[in-house]
């Protein structure tokens, strides 16, 4: 049962890194917008999401390599 919630962490930590890249592709497209105040604001919250997003990763990759 162990090794199956270690590698469910480690698919989880996956979907996380998987989701990060996708963001971060998309704050490229954003990038290429003219500048305004929305677009400041979804580059900052975009920021945010992929920061947390790798945390999480990192997290959920520890754990799941420790439960291996």
């Amino acid at each position: 049962m162990k090794k199956i919630l270690a590698l469910l962490l480690i698919g989880l930590a996956g979907v996380c890194l998987l989701a990060a890249v996708a963001t971060l592709i998309n704050l490229g497209f954003i990038m290429t917008r003219p500048d305004s105040i929305s677009v400041v604001n979804t580059l900052i919250g975009q920021f945010v999401v992929i920061v947390g997003a790798l945390v999480l990763a990192t997290i959920l990759f520890q754990a799941g390599k420790a439960r291996l």
